[in-house]
């Protein structure tokens, strides 16, 4: 707590010692929603202003793999969670479908077709609703399908990006492909 805080808890601001009497500056504040924090739209607007300028300056196949990379890894932070489903594409796909995504699947040719139709430009934290997120964002969710699917599946898939919102699409489809 800084000291901002505490005097604001403290009703009477006399010392520390006076803590004690006095309720936690939670309990004062109620059920007041914090306000956001002003980094977040900050590193939101630049980071789709790094996108547009990396997207003028890279080649495109660099970026779309540093994008991908970048996915993998994102995903790979709940690689704990992934674990319970090893194995079991059915338990996986019916964990999806509680977040919304639909997927269907052709066993025989091993081939499944992710749909994710979001709310809103993008759901990922680091992009903007302000600034239109750049299509060459999906190449991150490219990366982090094949991760998340390598994960389950005990091997990389193939993963092809059919459909995307930030592109124009009304949904994201993605094929995996388990060969």
């Amino acid at each position: 707590m800084d000291r901002k805080e505490f005097l604001k808890g403290c009703a009477t601001g006399l010392c520390a010692c006076a803590a004690a009497v006095c309720a936690p500056a939670a309990a004062m504040a109620g059920d007041a929603p914090k306000p956001e924090d002003w980094r977040l739209p900050f590193v939101k607007q630049r980071f789709a202003k790094l996108l547009a300028t990396l997207s003028d300056k890279m080649e495109p196949a660099a970026l779309d793999a540093a994008l991908q990379d970048m996915g993998g890894f994102c995903a790979s932070q709940h690689d704990a969670g992934l674990a319970k489903f090893r194995g079991d594409v059915d338990g996986y796909c019916n964990d999806m479908a509680k977040n919304g995504i639909e997927i269907v699947r052709d066993g025989a040719h091993k081939v499944y077709t992710s749909t994710y139709k979001p709310g809103a430009d993008c759901f990922c934290p680091f992009n903007s609703l302000a600034a239109k997120t750049p299509g060459v964002m999906c190449n991150c969710s490219v990366g982090w399908t094949r991760h998340s699917w390598g994960v389950v599946l005990g091997k990389e898939p193939k993963v092809v990006l059919k459909e995307a919102v930030l592109r124009g699409g009304k949904a994201c489809v993605f094929e995996i492909t388990a060969a």
